[in-house]
């Protein structure tokens, strides 16, 4: 008799899975903090790239280098007290040649004039020139500093540090970015764009947070957590329930139920960005190289170009653990690469693929990597090295380990660009296609755009709807 009492009070599953409504609604009300401020920045994400300020220009000026009477650049920097450089080249500002240094410890480059070994403040005149450059225009410019960190404007995806800053008189108060060592914008912002772009890290990365320390990743995970808990439950309510107690109450279900796979999928990828981007490893240190001055002898000379050959730069880079010269411009329209000696003498065509290895092998050994199976020149962005990475062109090395591991060097500075292995691929997969639901690009941008936004809005007003469903309960 006790035994069949027992069963016929056996609470149905339906039962057990609706007394679980009160940590749906708890749960709910955790969730709605993350809800908000991801789906509401979600929405300002294609704003911010639809009135991203457009430049006139993408790549760097091409000016032709003048040869004549040059003085040897060891004689300039020696006669100025300076016995190492990091870095040097030759560049034409205002139809003039100069010779511009990176000097370790100091962001900002020193200049010298080519011909007259004098020395000149030039960061200003040289940035306006860039920035008027990528804006296609005259209008009256001012420098207003080095940047030498990234900071909520000039954020960690424009990659390109020091960056100098000029600013215009518009009324947009547009600013532009430009690398003076290698002539290259780095990102131009107007107002409207600073303030989204605040807005975004505030409310999507939630950076408000970054003095906490762990505390902005814990934070982040119990709100993906907390919903991935509501979503769970709610579409378990959904199923349960036979009949909602209100016509509110069953336009709140069904809207949830409509959008649960891609409340599911947001917060899948989410965390998995949140939870990779703690676990990378640093990529290693750019190796800086060092040249002395006493080394560099000679004057660069009209003699050093071939027949049919344009000059456009001119850089010193290290080669076999001595000072090379780096020739890049045009011959017979064409784009030509070639490497000199310091003095000037022509070196073998495995020049180019010699100082690949090098600068690869640098950075390999730091990372326990051996030779690589390829290394191949990239002119374009992929799956494996997307636009986020910046640089263009790059040198890949890719490697037969476990991981399948490629880098990417910047062949201008020697920079390591990036370093990618199956697990960022899996990852960049899944950030791509679940949360920015890139496979609708097909559609065209603003399609997916519109799309996307339209879905960020939806989540919105479901989570408006439960608090309202929430308050109307208390209020009873």
């Amino acid at each position: 008799m006790t035994a069949a009492l027992q069963t016929a009070v056996k609470p149905t599953w339906r039962q057990r899975v609706l007394r679980l409504l009160p940590w749906h609604r708890r749960l709910a009300l955790l969730a709605c903090f993350g809800v908000f401020s991801w789906a509401l920045s979600g929405m300002l994400h294609p704003l911010m790239s639809a009135l991203q300020p457009r430049p006139a220009a993408f790549m760097p000026p091409a000016v032709a280098l003048a040869l004549d009477g040059l003085q040897a650049p060891g004689a300039v920097l020696q006669q100025a007290g300076i016995a190492q450089v990091q870095a040097l080249r030759l560049l034409m500002l205002d139809g003039q040649p100069w010779y511009q240094a990176r000097l370790q410890g100091q962001s900002q480059p020193r200049y010298w004039h080519a011909r007259t070994g004098a020395p000149a403040d030039l960061a200003s005149a040289h940035a306006e020139v860039l920035a008027r450059h990528y804006l296609g225009t005259q209008e009256p410019l001012a420098y207003t500093g080095n940047l030498e960190q990234f900071n909520a404007e000039y954020a960690y995806i424009n990659r390109l540090l020091p960056a100098a800053r000029v600013d215009t008189q518009r009324d947009n108060g547009l600013r532009v970015y430009v690398d003076l060592y290698q002539d290259r914008l780095g990102t131009l912002v107007d107002t409207p764009k600073a303030i989204y772009s605040q807005l975004f890290l505030w409310l999507h990365s939630f950076r408000w947070l970054d003095a906490a320390g762990p505390l902005r990743p814990a934070l982040m995970m119990l709100l993906l957590a907390a919903t991935l808990a509501a979503c769970t439950l709610g579409a378990g309510m959904f199923i349960a329930r036979r009949k909602a107690r209100s016509t509110l109450h069953k336009l709140h279900g069904y809207w949830g139920i409509g959008i649960v796979l891609s409340t599911l999928l947001f917060v899948f990828s989410g965390a998995w960005h949140l939870l990779h981007k703690l676990d990378k490893a640093p990529a290693p240190l750019d190796v800086q190289a060092q040249f002395n001055s006493a080394d560099l002898p000679a004057a660069p000379t009209a003699n050093w170009l071939l027949d049919g050959e344009s000059l456009h730069k001119l850089s010193l880079l290290q080669l076999d653990g001595r000072p090379v010269w780096r020739l890049q411009g045009m011959r017979y329209g064409k784009p030509a690469l070639r490497y000199l000696g310091a003095d000037g003498s022509a070196l073998d065509d495995l020049a180019p693929l010699r100082y690949a290895q090098q600068r690869f092998a640098t950075y390999a050994g730091k990372l326990g990597l051996e030779t690589p199976a390829t290394i191949t020149l990239q002119r374009q962005f992929d799956h494996d090295y997307g636009f986020v990475f910046k640089r263009l062109p790059v040198l890949k090395a890719s490697y037969a380990d476990d991981q399948n591991t490629a880098l990417f060097v910047d062949p201008l500075d020697g920079a390591l660009a990036a370093v990618v292995d199956d697990t960022d691929r899996a990852e960049g997969f899944s950030f791509a296609y679940l949360h920015k639901w890139d496979f609708l690009s097909a559609l065209g941008k603003p399609l997916k755009d519109g799309f996307v936004t339209l879905l960020a809005l939806a989540h919105v007003l479901l989570v408006i709807g439960g608090l309202w469903l929430w308050r109307r309960r208390r209020a009873t």
